[in-house]
């Protein structure tokens, strides 16, 4: 019997590829579409992405169509990325500068496309290949990735484009699994620090899951105290969240655009996904080598600048009432 974990992934997979492809006339804006053709192993016929039952020592060549959808030749740039989890708790497919400590032979190492880009003439279609090579030691639960394709921008497109450059991109999920045993999820709490996100305050406190597994509806809360007291100082909430198998999430607690101030602090964390809880109670300090940061954070700046702003005018404020009351006395010595 196929378990929880496998169901879940199907749709949620299913939902991604959906998101990441607009359905409504999407060629028109990106120029181009992709086609996963489906091999006889795939475990469901009914959706878009590859999911493959596979075997040790297994080789097997995986094939993508693309579509030009323009009347001119374009170049279409490919590659394979591991999957992994950003801020919000969502699953993405971008390219990463660490694979995660818990992520053993991940897909990069295990699927190869044959190029990095093509080129497509006006109106047809290319069918581009990817290596598979399943490694000899087996494995539980699920590896999962994705094909990430972007259209190669023309030197007029970048000289247009300027500094902002609004490119689409798709990516066809690839999951791998060679048993349906029931995998049991779990949540490492890795560390908490000052940092600042979009420029602004923030406590990020990083949260693994270490299991070849993707959770979902994952609710997760938080409160920072200062050390010995308990009234929270900040809290943040996320609700619906999932994670990628064998990946770390930051989770972000906004500062509320207030300084990082040096001392002692106390988080408390609860994560549930509706059958396991964890909860971590750690200590963790702002030192002096955080004070940097007060200074980069933009908003923080303009605050100080309205604080200015606020001086002048309580002095201006001053100044007016000083010269109304010596203009009313004036006018009363007139009248006298």
């Amino acid at each position: 019997m196929k378990k929880w974990w496998i169901n879940f992934s199907f749709l949620y997979l299913l939902s991604f590829i959906v998101i990441t492809m607009p359905a409504v006339k999407a060629e028109e804006r990106v120029g181009f579409s992709v086609q996963a053709e489906l091999p006889e192993n795939q475990r469901d016929q009914r959706v878009s992405y590859f999911n493959l039952q596979v075997e040790p020592n297994q080789e097997q060549t995986l094939n993508i169509t693309i579509y030009n959808h323009e009347n001119e030749e374009i170049t279409v740039q490919g590659d394979i990325h591991n999957a992994s989890t950003n801020s919000n708790g969502l699953v993405v497919y971008e390219e990463q500068e660490e694979i995660d400590p818990s992520l053993e032979n991940p897909m990069t190492e295990l699927v190869s496309l044959e190029a990095s880009e093509w080129t497509i003439p006006a109106g047809e279609s290319l069918t581009v290949t990817a290596a598979l090579e399943v490694l000899e030691e087996e494995f539980d639960g699920i590896k999962l990735g994705g094909f990430h394709f972007i259209k190669a921008l023309s030197e007029e497109e970048m000289e247009n484009a300027g500094t902002i450059q609004n490119q689409y991109a798709y990516v066809i999920a690839i999951q791998l699994s060679q048993n349906d045993d029931e995998v049991m999820p779990n949540l490492n709490f890795i560390n908490v620090k000052p940092g600042l996100v979009n420029h602004r305050t923030a406590i990020i406190t990083e949260i693994q899951n270490d299991q070849p597994i993707l959770m979902g509806d994952l609710a997760i809360e938080a409160q920072v105290y200062r050390e010995n007291e308990n009234e929270p100082l900040g809290e943040a909430q996320l609700s619906d969240a999932m994670m990628a198998p064998n990946s770390t999430m930051e989770f972000v607690m906004d500062w509320n655009n207030r300084r990082l101030e040096v001392g002692k602090y106390r988080l408390e964390m609860i994560a549930d996904d509706g059958q396991e809880s964890w909860e971590w109670q750690e200590a963790f300090e702002i030192s002096e080598e955080y004070e940097e940061l007060n200074e980069e954070a933009v908003v923080l700046e303009a605050e100080e600048n309205n604080n200015w702003l606020y001086i002048i005018n309580i002095i201006t404020l001053i100044l007016f009432i000083i010269v109304l009351l010596i203009y009313i006395r004036k006018l009363k010595r007139n009248k006298e």
